[in-house]
């Protein structure tokens, strides 16, 4: 299994977009952008179009808390953003989304917050995503703490065959980490881990380490 660890960034104002940007160019090939409106987040992350626009050396990939993500598609696909993730509790129709970030060019996943069953996916779009996000705290909010049931969800969608990617999102630190793989995930999307760490870089190098452990 081809484990990626991908920081995730969740900012208020570009100053702090611009510091976390440059804090990662060079350590990771990826990060995560994680964008709430007030649906989503009692403090929504700066907007859509400044967080991609944010030109920057790393892939992105966009994690869309939002009111129907399928409106930020076509920005998306015009500023290179490698994935983008909608959360189903937001969005009219799974199938139009995902159908039409493949009418663009983009990679496309559904992502399902903490409270959300998994029967609310749609199986037959599910297949043709590239990543199912399975929100491991209640999205839009910081400093929570890995829930089991987020967990129970990926090690459901391994045994139901899905074998494409499953980041798992929220908590994933040096405790956390390893459980995370064991249950089948295969990105881990880390934010506060990472980024508030003393020795960033280090702490990189030590989420590897206990990866290659699994």
């Amino acid at each position: 299994m081809n484990i990626r660890i991908v920081p995730t960034i969740f900012v208020l104002d570009e100053v702090a977009l611009i510091d976390r940007l440059e804090l990662y160019e060079g350590l990771v090939e990826s990060v995560q952008l994680d964008i709430a409106d007030e649906e989503f987040s009692q403090q929504p992350s700066l907007g859509v179009e400044r967080m991609v626009g944010q030109a920057t050396t790393l892939k992105r990939e966009v994690h869309l808390m939002v009111l129907e993500p399928i409106e930020w598609l076509k920005l998306c696909a015009d500023e290179a953003v490698e994935l983008v993730v909608g959360h189903i509790e937001n969005m009219s129709n799974q199938r139009e989304f995902v159908e039409e970030g493949k009418r663009l060019g983009i990679k496309t996943g559904l992502a399902v917050d903490l409270e959300t069953e998994l029967r609310e996916l749609d199986w037959m779009v599910v297949k043709e995503c590239d990543q199912l996000l399975i929100m491991t705290v209640r999205a839009g909010k910081e400093k929570q703490s890995l829930s089991e049931k987020g967990l129970a969800k990926v090690k459901d969608l391994r045994t139901k065959g899905f074998e494409k990617e499953i980041c798992v999102d929220g908590g994933v630190n040096e405790k956390t980490i390893k459980k995370c793989v064991k249950y089948g995930a295969d990105v881990l999307a880390i934010g506060s881990a990472m980024w508030k760490a003393k020795d960033v870089e280090g702490q990189h190098e030590k989420f590897k380490e206990l990866v290659n452990e699994v």
